[in-house]
């Protein structure tokens, strides 16, 4: 290997000039040191001393190569680690910026160019992290810090470097971010961002996938009102604020009369397509908030009324039954009319701590039972308990 491989070509052609001057300079002090001995002393001891004179310069002039050769040779190993450094964060798929003990920018790439407070150009390299901000901000940048920029730069700025894991960010195109923020020993700061737009949009995914089926899961399919499942979990939870509050709970339990012999009739298509339109008539009765209207089975529905009691459940009982019959839904098979009729058996009580929810519900049922014993198409309230 060359030494020019080390110190490169310039330097290598001054430091051949650098040892011919040398070794020239030995020569001619030698050669006068013979030339100017005394008459006296002998030839012998002049060449000797002229050769430890060459010697001397050849060992300084040697002494001098090396320094200078060293010297070089780490001002290039520090330029070439700079440049593998450098060239090590351009090839990273983030975006990378290192800030020296003040808070200044030593060092970034071109991912984080991209980015904000990096892209709005001019010279960046020596400038500090919040005068860097500020630029941002005034540029609108920074969308949670819009209407308070001072504010959100002071907690900026006050946890700058104290984050203990991963800050989610998104961005004014519709990007998401993972902004990190390492201390390193000697008091710089290397701070990278990574690009997790895809990550994020797949968990967004994920949750709107796991609330449509937990959505179908308490939902009625035909009918789109709460299934019976939802409307045992309402049906506790309600129980429980009853107990709590002491306010009444009533319940309708609703039957839609003779309807094996209407889908006889008019076929099971006509059949579903009459239960969803009851369905819609149901749930506009139910006001109030908190109100629930499910499919309980087959051609039951019930309407569960928090805090209502028996007078307010006897009023929700009788607008169903008003607006079925404004609906005029033929039912030329019907016995009870030639309309679609519909029976309700209603329960209210107020929940204790001897009584269990299924009570509401057994009370309700035998209310329905009995308005279908005596010729339906009309409501009864029954007492609770039973």
């Amino acid at each position: 290997m060359h030494l020019a491989d080390f110190v490169g070509m310039k330097s290598h052609r001054w430091l051949t000039v650098l040892g011919v001057f040398v070794l020239l300079v030995a020569i001619g002090l030698s050669g006068g040191l013979v030339l100017l001995a005394p008459s006296g002393l002998p030839t012998a001891l002049a060449a000797v001393l002229g050769g430890v004179l060459v010697s001397g310069l050849l060992l300084l002039g040697r002494a001098v190569v090396r320094h200078v050769l060293n010297d070089e040779y780490e001002r290039q190993s520090l330029e070439m680690s700079h440049q593998c450094l450098q060239e090590a964060i351009e090839a990273l798929p983030l975006g990378v910026a290192i800030y020296d003990q003040h808070d200044r920018l030593v060092l970034f790439n071109p991912s984080a160019a991209e980015m904000a407070p990096y892209r709005y150009g001019g010279e960046l390299i020596g400038q500090t992290f919040e005068s860097m901000i500020r630029r941002a901000l005034e540029n609108g940048a920074i969308p949670e810090a819009l209407g308070r920029e001072e504010d959100w730069l002071r907690e900026r700025l006050a946890g700058r470097g104290q984050l203990n894991r991963p800050l989610l960010r998104s961005r004014s195109d519709g990007r998401w971010m993972h902004l990190y923020e390492i201390s390193t020993p000697s008091g710089c700061l290397v701070m990278a961002r990574l690009d997790v737009t895809e990550l994020v949009q797949k968990s967004m995914a994920l949750e709107r996938s796991n609330q449509q089926l937990e959505l179908l899961s308490a939902t009625d399919g035909l009918t789109g009102l709460a299934n019976r499942r939802q409307f045992d979990q309402h049906l506790f939870s309600e129980w429980q604020r009853s107990m709590r509050s002491s306010q009444p709970i009533s319940l309708l339990l609703l039957d839609i009369d003779h309807f094996k012999r209407y889908n006889d009739r008019y076929g099971h298509l006509a059949g579903d397509a009459c239960l969803r339109q009851v369905a819609g008539i149901l749930y506009d009765c139910a006001q109030r908030s908190g109100e629930l209207v499910a499919r309980y089975g087959g051609e039951e529905f019930a309407l569960l009324l928090p805090g209502a009691d028996a007078e307010a459940a006897m009023t929700v009982a009788q607008r169903c039954m008003d607006e079925i019959a404004r609906a005029c839904i033929a039912h030329e098979d019907s016995p009870v009319a030639e309309y679609l009729t519909v029976s309700i058996g209603v329960a209210t009580v107020v929940a204790v701590q001897d009584l269990v929810a299924e009570s509401l519900v057994r009370c309700a049922d035998e209310a329905l039972y009995r308005v279908k014993s005596n010729g339906r198409a009309h409501y009864i309230v029954a007492p609770c308990p039973a």
